[in-house]
């Protein structure tokens, strides 16, 4: 699942207080609910509403004013222009009138308006009632300190009324706890089966199942753990992978190494037991001993540039790095490389800007790179007639290019082409080289930051090499 997929999920967090949210208004739904049953019981579905808003209706019928006359209430009745024209109760005051003024220092809610006047003793709510002809307005009037919201009733005396509050709240009690019953599975279900799955998936891993992938549906949290542990899978089988690949590399380097180095010190050995037995001629002895030697270089040849590639492989070994002008080093390069290249009767093109194009290399390593393309492009261009070397910057980054028309390189070797003991004579014979140097060459460039890649275009072999231009 995408990580996009994810954002939509709710997170557990979100869940948790949403749960008791929920969980707390049905609480308290609860609570209400039983409370108002006690009191329909007892009041014997009556209950009297002491609110100053409650004592008006939408047309204009005043209601029971017992209660409110008893804490010294009454209400006004006002015409448009604010006169009073009728009283209900007893009038504390002497305002007979009211000016625009005066109404406006009250706070209006809704229909309601409630005084804020500090100087008056009375607390006043104003209720307006349209009529098809005109609007009548409805001020009443109570003390401030008189007036406190409050529902009481004696229950003490009544039993009948005990066993009903008994009743109401024990009903309270086992709703509560069904609600917490229900509110826990819910959340329960929410979170412990995930984390089931999860501890199954790791489970199945400790016991070596690589195959194991989890799929299910949960909070973003979760997902996101679900998408973790199978990323993190998906990278134990690549690594896995990788490594059996990297055995399987090193067994072929052993058996590449074995046979390389087996023939030639099979013929030295041979060649010495000849020269040991006096079997060779006097005029023969320079041929065997040049032969000797030539197999004896082409083992230290092999060897060294094994050491080289196992160094460029250790992840401790560092460079020696320096800023240093890449066309300069490939100028130096090429001149070495001249009389040998124009010495075969191939046309040596050489492309380098006069300014110069720094990158951070090791001037050492970064020079065997450079002669092990060149001496390829000499060494397996045997029906083309040309080499070009190339330098340009390329955003950001210095770019070598090493190109020929010679034989094409297979494309099955292509994709193994910068392996140990790849050679582009796919006769694996002894004048193919030891193999290791578009290797050696590769790791260097990786060594660097760079890249090294190979492509066939209008019948050349190119070699490009790209590294950070600084």
């Amino acid at each position: 699942m995408s990580k996009k997929s994810n954002r939509k999920k709710s997170s557990v967090f979100r869940q948790l207080v949403a749960s008791y949210i929920v969980f707390s208004m049905v609480s308290v739904f609860l609570l209400y609910l039983c409370m108002f049953g006690i009191l329909l019981f007892i009041g014997g579905g009556q209950l009297e509403s002491l609110a100053p808003y409650d004592l008006v209706d939408k047309e204009g019928n005043i209601r029971d004013l017992d209660s409110f006359k008893r804490l010294g209430g009454w209400i006004e009745q006002l015409d448009d222009s604010y006169h009073v024209t009728k009283v209900y109760g007893e009038k504390k005051d002497l305002a007979d009138s009211y000016t625009m003024e005066e109404l406006t220092e009250y706070l209006i809610t809704d229909n309601l308006v409630e005084t804020t006047t500090s100087a008056s003793e009375y607390r006043g709510y104003m209720k307006a009632v349209k009529t098809e002809e005109h609007t009548v307005y409805y001020l009443m009037k109570i003390a401030r300190d008189a007036l406190q919201m409050s529902y009481t009733y004696n229950v003490a005396k009544d039993s009948q009324s005990v066993r009903v509050a008994v009743a109401s709240f024990i009903s309270f009690g086992l709703m509560f706890l069904l609600s917490c019953l229900t509110m826990s599975a819910y959340l329960s279900r929410k979170i412990r089966i995930p984390l089931k799955k999860i501890t199954e998936g790791m489970d199945k891993v400790r016991a070596g199942d690589s195959q194991v992938r989890l799929d299910f549906e949960a909070q973003r949290e979760f997902g996101e753990i679900r998408d973790t542990f199978n990323i993190m899978i998906n990278q134990l089988e690549e690594e896995k992978r990788r490594k059996q690949q990297d055995e399987e590399r090193k067994n072929r380097m052993l058996l590449e190494i074995s046979h390389d180095i087996k023939t030639p010190v099979s013929t030295i050995k041979s060649s010495a037991n000849v020269l040991e037995e006096g079997l060779v001629k006097p005029d023969e002895l320079s041929r065997y001993y040049q032969m000797i030697d030539k197999k004896a270089g082409r083992v230290n040849t092999l060897v060294n540039e094994l050491f080289q590639l196992l160094k460029m492989e250790d992840k401790g070994y560092t460079l020696q790095i320096e800023k240093t002008d890449i066309c300069e080093l490939v100028r130096q390069l090429c001149a070495e490389f001249y009389e040998e290249i124009t010495g075969r009767g191939l046309d040596f093109q050489i492309q380098i800007p006069e300014e110069p194009i720094h990158a951070e290399i090791d001037r050492k390593e970064f020079s065997r790179v450079m002669e092990n393309l060149l001496g390829n492009a000499v060494k397996y261009n045997q029906t083309g007639r040309s080499i070009l070397v190339k330098v340009r910057q390329e955003e950001k980054m210095a770019e070598i290019t090493v190109q020929d028309d010679g034989e094409e390189i297979g494309k099955e070797l292509r994709p193994v082409l910068f392996d140990p003991f790849v050679r582009g004579d796919s006769a694996r014979q002894t004048k193919g080289g030891t193999g290791l140097g578009l290797a050696i060459a590769g790791k260097i460039v990786e060594k660097h930051g760079g890249d090294i890649r190979y492509v066939r275009q209008d019948n050349e072999n190119i070699f490009v090499v790209r590294l950070a231009n600084v």
